[in-house]
Parts: structure tokens; C-alpha cells; sequence
């Protein structure tokens, strides 16, 4: 109906929106990017540095509290060094691994910026989307590893002492 009220003919032609048309204005879309490639440089920075330092300092402190054990630092080396070596390299693969995650999130996000600046629709280019999942689930498992190290490097120093 028109706003008079009066219907319209059986044969008006009716507007529809253009079907390329974005449903979320251009300057919204653009904002939301900036936010969401913001947000992850900072969870870049925050989530490694706090990965690397409670991870790491389990098996490096557990190490250092070996080094002074006095008499039995051998027998305790000898049974659980090892796995607390380990721990701390799946700990600074797993860091490695988050911050590939958010490097090419952070990628992604500003290509996003660029193609809404530049007027086309966002579009996840080459192998990132590929890397950002496979660094996703991979990240927390290393993080895994380390702490299963831990755990079994802790009942063996257990049963050593």
C-alpha cells in the first residue's frame, strides 16, 4: 500500500534492495573491524605474556627447586629432569603457537579494514584461515602436554623422595 492508503496496481513495480547492497552500513562495518583487529593485538600481547610466564614458571621453578635439593638432586634429575625440560619446550611452542594465532587473526582483521575501506565485501584470502584454526586447537594441547609433563615428572619425584 502507498502511504495514502490507496493499493497499489497488480502490475506496479516494487522496489527491493539491491542484493549486493550491505545490510550493516559501510562506516559501522569498518568500526567494528578496527575494534575487533584492536582487540586481538592486545590478546596477542596479554595471552603470551601470561601463557609464558604461569607455564613456564611450573617446570623452570620445579627445575631450579631440583638444583637445590642437596642429596637427593640426582636421583630426583635422573626421574623427572627430563619431563620438566620437555614442559618448559611445549610451553614455548604452545606461546609460539598463540602468537601465530593472533599475528594472523591481527592479519585478517586489517585486510577486513582494508577492504571495507576500499568498498569490497571482507573476504579471508589464502591459507590464513587454515593456519588461525590449525594454531587454535593446537596451542591449547602443547599447553596440555606441558602440564601432563608436569603432572607425571611430579609423581615420580614423589616416589624418588
Amino acid at each position: 500500500m502507498e502511504k495514502s492508503g490507496a493499493p497499489k496496481p497488480a502490475n506496479a513495480i516494487v522496489e527491493t534492495p539491491s542484493p549486493t547492497a550491505p545490510l550493516i552500513p559501510v562506516e559501522t562495518r569498518y568500526q567494528a573491524q578496527k575494534e575487533l583487529l584492536f582487540i586481538a593485538l592486545e590478546k596477542q600481547y596479554e595471552y603470551g605474556k601470561w601463557l609464558l610466564a604461569s607455564l613456564l614458571a611450573v617446570p623452570a621453578g620445579s627445575l631450579l627447586a631440583i638444583s637445590q635439593a642437596g642429596a637427593a638432586r640426582a636421583p630426583l634429575y635422573h626421574s623427572c629432569g627430563p619431563l620438566l625440560i620437555y614442559g618448559v619446550a611445549t610451553t614455548l611452542i604452545a606461546g609460539g603457537l598463540a602468537w601465530i594465532n593472533f599475528t594472523i587473526v591481527a592479519n585478517v582483521y586489517a585486510g577486513f579494514l582494508k577492504d571495507i575501506r576500499e568498498g569490497r565485501e571482507p573476504t579471508l584470502k589464502g591459507g590464513k584461515r587454515v593456519v588461525a584454526r590449525v594454531t587454535l586447537w593446537i596451542t591449547p594441547l602443547a599447553a596440555i602436554v606441558s602440564l601432563v609433563l608436569f603432572l607425571i615428572a611430579a609423581v615420580r619425584a614423589a616416589n624418588v623422595i
